[in-house]
């Protein structure tokens, strides 16, 4: 999957001074470009996130759907500026009814391995998480999100499925970051029961994943092989 082409976006060069094997040095180097973004809604004053400056009209949406009262809601998003979006939430949508198929232990890390090992932004700074939507049926990624904050690429992923008319309650949601009680719970706002992480989980993610009947997978590592079942009482996991 190919990186965005978002001009404003591309790493911005640096000279730095580097101290390596006892020496100091001058070296050339890049850095990621981070921006304070305004979000307008209905409810009251704007909100303000900062981003990576790329796509954002996805990433204001998922935000307001996600933190902002607007899950399960119809919404739409315009661009009032570079920096300035509006969204507005419409009717209550239909619940999602859809259920993850189960996915086979092999295939599984295969998957994060395709998903963690494609071209993406940190390959330049370093300075980025991702997030993927899995359909388990095909095994296709069908959108990838990557920002400086691991939750604001879930807000792009929510945003993304809005705007498109996709059910998420049926994919799997692929991180490369550890999942805390906060981006476990802005997951399941989003309608993942799935979610597979190359990282750490934690005791109130698994409490929390289990109470709502969702799959949580962590230290998902192609290279080493192995994979963690923290909670999986659907069965979702096969041999």
């Amino acid at each position: 999957m190919s990186k965005p082409q978002c001009p404003q976006a591309a790493p911005r060069p640096i000279t730095i001074r580097q101290f390596k094997n006892g020496a100091w040095e001058s070296q050339p180097d890049v850095l990621s470009r981070e921006i304070p973004i305004r979000i307008h809604t209905d409810s009251g004053l704007p909100k303000t996130l900062w981003a990576w400056p790329c796509n954002l009209e996805d990433l204001a949406l998922g935000h307001v759907l996600l933190d902002m009262g607007g899950a399960g809601r119809s919404a739409s998003v315009s661009k009032l500026n570079d920096t300035e979006f509006e969204v507005k939430l419409g009717e209550p949508l239909p619940p999602e009814a859809g259920k993850p198929a189960p996915i086979a232990a092999t295939v599984l890390l295969k998957a994060m391995a395709d998903f963690m090992g494609g071209e993406g932004l940190w390959d330049d700074t370093g300075c980025f998480h991702r997030a993927g939507v899995l359909n388990p049926v095909s095994m296709q990624v069908l959108h990838r999100a990557e920002d400086i904050g691991r939750h604001n690429c879930l807000d792009r992923l929510a945003g993304w499925a809005n705007r498109s008319g996709e059910e998420l309650s049926d994919k799997v949601l692929l991180v490369s970051a550890r999942v805390t009680s906060s981006l476990c719970a802005k997951a399941l706002r989003a309608g993942f029961r799935f979610i597979i992480s190359r990282s750490a989980v934690t005791t109130a993610s698994v409490d929390m994943a289990t109470e709502h009947g969702a799959t949580l997978v962590g230290f998902a590592r192609d290279r080493e092989g192995r994979f963690s079942v923290f909670t999986d009482k659907e069965g979702r996991i096969i041999e």
